[in-house]
């Protein structure tokens, strides 16, 4: 049975805005903390060990899915997205040659060159999935599929 008063959509884009918000809307304040610090920290980890954010490219389709998982950080992933590449961009432009295809590319390189960075980037990806999943969680309890 859903929750009275509580919308499922409003749960997931506040999940989605803030790891944890959904749950603390619901009702669930210790688990919204919870949720917050672990996501938080894992996102933080990635930064401070260089993890980088995915651009979608069209040669290499698994992009697509990795650049998914990074957004589902929500707004956080405009902090990856800034170290990585200085600004927001999501997918390398057509035109391999381009001198912002180039500038992009430059930017991955430079931060693949770093000790830490695949520990860096598995620990961003691990936080955007665990917030799809807390997304979901959110949703299943507003509609009462759970408690």
């Amino acid at each position: 049975m859903p929750s009275r008063g509580v919308s499922a959509l409003v749960s997931c884009v506040l999940a989605w805005l803030l790891p944890g918000a959904g749950h603390f809307y619901l009702g669930k304040r210790g688990r919204a903390m919870v949720f917050f610090l672990v996501v938080l920290a894992t996102f933080f980890l990635g930064l401070l060990n260089d993890g980088h954010s995915y651009v979608a490219d069209a040669q290499q389709p698994l992009t697509y899915l990795a650049t998914l998982a990074n957004l589902a950080t929500g707004p956080l992933e405009f902090l990856s997205r800034r170290a990585t590449y200085q600004r927001l961009v999501y997918r390398l432009p057509a035109d391999e040659n381009s001198p912002e295809a180039l500038g992009l590319l430059k930017a991955m390189r430079n931060k693949v060159r770093s000790v830490a960075d695949e520990y860096g980037t598995t620990y961003l990806l691990t936080a955007g999935l665990m917030n799809m999943l807390l997304i979901l969680d959110a949703f299943d309890i507003a509609i009462g599929r759970k408690s």
